[in-house]
């Protein structure tokens, strides 16, 4: 899996640190969503990120396929 993260908020002009504050979601959380250092996501974070965004799930995470 990869996490699109850092593409979607590039595109949409929004820093890490405004995504946090206007969501909750820790700086940290979202650092390591955006570099893929983690190896799970919560429902609450994924519903957060994309109601945020307005996006769909499958705007946020993909399968890399070797």
């Amino acid at each position: 899996m990869k996490v699109m993260l850092d593409q979607l908020l590039d595109s949409r002009g929004i820093s890490q640190n405004q995504m946090s504050k206007d969501t909750g979601i820790s700086i940290s959380t979202l650092r390591n969503l955006n570099h893929n250092r983690t190896s799970r996501i919560s429902f609450d974070v994924l519903e957060k990120i994309c109601g945020y965004l307005n996006c769909d799930v499958q705007d946020v995470l993909c399968i890399e396929r070797e």
